[in-house]
């Protein structure tokens, strides 16, 4: 038995609260990690594991292990990383979280290249729900800037800046009010995500709130929302390059081109450690280097 297996297993139980789940997370029997876990209480001289038949919880030494072996761990798997980025191409699976919007407009066409550029990687991307704090269980989170959110344990770093607009189908606005202020927008319906519908509104760049009290649909998918609006159920605000190719074929159109929102900010937020990862450091980077001049 060594230290470092044993203290991986000891950490992996206290973050799943199941010794079957560390041991399938790391490819060995339940057994294995329960003989691990009692050579590591003996070797420490106390019990870190309250075990009963329906769960697994820390006592409180296993609570102070925990918080001095997790940095342990994680400087270790720094280490090793830093050696093997110098000479080795990324591999594995780079877990991505993001809205649906930024998925789709943003990230998809990175994560081809990308993925050209190193086959040995794999990109795993899951959907955030706009609004929502950082999912720190991925590697990478694509979100708004989130001024509220402090981690000790995460750090984020500024991608671009974006801003919305209104936009409707021709057939909407050919059978309803003309919209020629903003205050005309409170006579039309919105379509929504369930953010913004919360909020009760968006800020202008001129400092302006205009409220969303008149909506019709509200749903967390954005290409329902979008296909509500083509389908002329109302107005919808968003990203200019979201819709750049409705725009092109006709089916969506401004309105009122020179209202924008406030300027938005993309970050991209992952673990803070005292080595980022190469698929991580990479995967930012070569983001960065494809959104110059991007608008979203």
């Amino acid at each position: 038995m060594d230290w470092l297996s044993a203290v991986k297993s000891f950490e992996l139980v206290a973050n799943t609260k199941s010794f079957t789940s560390a041991a399938e997370q790391q490819g060995i029997s339940a057994s294995a990690v329960s003989k691990r876990i009692d050579w590591l209480e003996k070797q420490l001289a106390t019990s870190l594991f309250v075990r009963t038949t329906r769960q697994v919880s820390l006592t409180e030494s296993g609570h102070g292990f925990l918080q001095k072996a997790s940095p342990w761990l994680e400087q270790f798997d720094a280490m090793l990383e830093s050696v093997k980025s110098a000479h080795e191409a990324p591999q594995g699976v780079l877990k991505v979280a993001a809205t649906q919007a930024v998925g789709s407009s943003l990230l998809m066409p990175n994560i081809e290249r990308f993925l050209q550029k190193y086959p040995k990687m794999s990109v795993q991307l899951n959907v955030l729900i706009p609004g929502n704090d950082p999912d720190l269980s991925h590697d990478l989170v694509i979100t708004r800037y989130h001024e509220e959110f402090d981690s000790v344990s995460h750090k984020g770093t500024h991608l671009i800046d974006y801003q919305m607009s209104v936009f409707a189908a021709p057939s909407y606005l050919e059978k309803h009010p003309p919209i020629n202020t903003v205050e005309d927008l409170a006579q039309h319906k919105m379509l929504l995500n369930n953010y913004y519908q919360q909020k009760g509104g968006i800020l202008l760049e001129n400092g302006e709130f205009v409220s969303f009290t008149n909506y019709n649909f509200v749903s967390e998918n954005l290409d329902a929302i979008l296909k509500a609006a083509i389908q002329g159920m109302g107005l919808i605000f968003i990203s200019p390059d979201y819709v750049e190719r409705e725009l092109d074929m006709g089916v969506l159109a401004p309105v009122l081109p020179n209202v924008k929102s406030e300027v938005n900010r993309l970050w991209a937020y992952y673990p803070k450690t005292s080595f980022t990862p190469l698929k991580t450091r990479l995967f930012i980077d070569n983001l960065k280097q494809q959104m110059k001049g991007f608008r979203l």
